[in-house]
């Protein structure tokens, strides 16, 4: 990592530290986990800040948000963070040989929704039409996997690369484009702007790997006891997200800074997608997004980086099916 990336990632560690921890417990074992931005794909982790379920594994978690994945995995690697709370973006780096094992899941489907200008009535319509999308990004391989789904070849669209929500939105608005992968809030503030949605990917695509907890072999090798903690403390904040909507909708609006409008409706989009352990077909299905955003191919197989010993015996200790 250069040193002005890490001089910026210890900066944004230490604003991050004093928003997203909550008071120490004397005795409490410090971890800190990072996630590139606080969106509904990572309400999970948040919920279990917000319920204490962190403290009460003995942990003092701070939740970092680090935009970039590459200086997130050298972080990692480097021992500056314990965890990393996402599952595609480090892909790369675990194909090229890096000691990353994915632990536990938080989101097992995609969080994205086809919103489209009103005169798009289906997937068909699209043919012929421009695309915003981020290229290298969820939303670019999102879209590819969607159009492949409903048999349109990509030379039938044209991609126009646009970072970020916003932008997105605003060049439907300008008649730029016709329709872009959106993820919460920023669908829900699209559709009342005159905006629909004609497909949550989340429907479509029932078992992919989209959020999770993830560590280093060494970390799991060297302090096993930590890392069951951590896992338990993931697996509690799943459940409760997924059983309790009312605490769910709080922290959205509190951590996520979303109105409780837009934030009741992604909890709609995401709830039957919470689930704590993930399948070898949803971390696979992962892969093969990754490596459409990278124009790849995937150098290893799920199985390979996966350690569900974890997840798998909280969820018996928990009495959890």
């Amino acid at each position: 990592m250069g040193g002005n990336n890490m001089r910026r990632f210890f900066v944004g560690l230490l604003l991050a530290s004093s928003i997203l921890s909550f008071n120490t417990e004397p005795g409490a074992e410090v971890v800190r986990a990072a996630y590139p931005s606080a969106n509904v794909q990572f309400l999970p982790a948040f919920v279990t800040l917000e319920k204490g379920f962190y403290k009460s594994e003995g942990l003092d978690a701070e939740l970092i948000s680090v935009r970039s994945a590459p200086i997130a995995v050298q972080a990692l690697l480097g021992g500056q963070i314990q965890y990393i709370l996402t599952i595609g973006p480090q892909m790369p780096a675990i194909w090229e040989g890096m000691d990353i094992v994915l632990l536990a899941q938080q989101v097992g489907r995609p969080t994205f929704s086809l919103i489209v200008t009103p005169d798009i009535q289906k997937i068909s319509d699209l043919r012929g039409k421009k695309i915003g999308v981020s290229f290298g990004g969820s939303t670019y391989s999102g879209i590819k996997a969607l159009l492949e789904v409903n048999r349109i070849a990509e030379k039938e669209v044209e991609y126009v690369n646009i970072p970020g929500s916003s932008p997105k939105v605003a060049a439907m608005k300008q008649g730029i484009i016709k329709a872009a992968l959106l993820a919460p809030p920023a669908d829900y503030t699209a559709i009342n702007s005159g905006f629909k949605r004609l497909v949550n990917l989340a429907d479509v695509f029932k078992d992919t790997a989209f959020t999770g907890l993830a560590a280093t072999g060494k970390l799991i090798r060297e302090n096993p006891q930590q890392v069951k903690r951590m896992v338990r403390a993931i697996v509690k904040g799943v459940i409760h997200t997924r059983d309790y909507p009312e605490d769910a909708i709080h922290t959205m609006v509190k951590h996520l800074r979303m109105e409780r409008d837009a934030a009741t409706d992604a909890y709609g989009l995401i709830r039957a997608a919470l689930n704590p352990v993930p399948t070898v077909q949803g971390v696979e299905l992962m892969a093969q997004w990754q490596a459409i955003a990278m124009g790849t191919k995937p150098k290893k197989k799920a199985v390979e980086y996966m350690d569900l010993r974890f997840v798998n015996e909280v969820m018996a200790e928990l009495g959890q099916k």
